[in-house]
């Protein structure tokens, strides 16, 4: 649904319903299996100024293969040991006291 353009020049708005993220991803990736080509979807959440999107892409098999290879090619990064985790909410961090001697 749109509103029209007003008499003062200003453009006119989108709008539409709110849903649930999963039913908006769901919707995503339905529409975009519906490629003749399409073998999987690659959604994400695309942050913006004027407000985050969500955007699916349709994979073709070729595609879905690339992006197979560049997942393996990652090395997952060596855990932390607890000590050096900083445990922190928002702002606030935990600051261990230095020892004193």
């Amino acid at each position: 649904m749109t509103k029209p353009d007003s008499e003062d020049g200003e453009t006119g708005a989108l709008v539409t319903r709110l849903v649930p993220m999963v039913e908006q991803i769901g919707g995503h990736v339905m529409e975009a299996l519906k490629a003749p080509d399409a073998v999987a979807v690659l959604t994400t959440l695309v942050p913006g100024v004027e407000g985050d999107r969500l955007v699916s892409l349709k994979l073709c098999e070729d595609q879905l293969a690339h992006v197979g290879a560049l997942l393996a090619q990652l090395k997952p990064e060596p855990e932390k040991d607890e000590e050096e985790v900083k445990r922190c909410i928002g702002f606030q961090c935990r600051i261990d006291e230095p020892d004193k001697a």
